[in-house]
């Protein structure tokens, strides 16, 4: 998992969609102290963390990517105020649909139900795909708190 800390200036900018408070960011842009941009393409952001790039401003920024979409999950701000806020919920959706395809698994081989074939399989698979993808998110999270800036 990559997880990266950039201190600067975050450019303010608007997002090219939300939806139940995640938004998604073409390019986010942050000044580094040394004058640089840093520059970051298709960011997501979770609920708390939308607002904070819309003001912009400085801190401290947390990106971190779950193997393939990069977000933005966490601020820490001059003035010591901190914001995190995971970047997918789709960890969720995961678990329950993986779930009832489990219990699909369980109905077809060890009861003998005529329940699809697919489901049954899919079901395990999308429960081991949720453990990998929360433990992703676990470790983001202790990362950000690790790091008492």
């Amino acid at each position: 998992m990559a997880f990266e800390i950039v201190d600067g200036m975050l450019e303010p900018l608007q997002p090219r969609s939300t939806k139940r408070g995640y938004g998604r960011f073409e390019k986010l842009r942050i000044r580094t102290a040394d004058g640089n941009w840093r520059e970051f393409a298709k960011v997501a952001t979770g609920p708390a963390m939308t607002p904070e790039v819309i003001a912009g401003g400085e801190g401290r920024f947390y990106f971190a990517s779950a193997d393939g979409p990069l977000g933005l999950i966490g601020v820490r701000r001059p003035d010591g105020s901190t914001q995190y806020a995971h970047f997918s919920n789709v960890e969720t959706i995961m678990l329950v649909v993986g779930l009832l395809g489990s219990l699909c698994t369980i109905a077809r081989f060890g009861f003998g139900v005529d329940v699809p074939l697919t489901a049954s399989i899919l079901g395990p698979l999308l429960v081991l795909g949720w453990a990998y993808l929360n433990n992703k998110k676990k470790v983001a999270h202790a990362a950000f708190l690790a790091d008492n800036a």
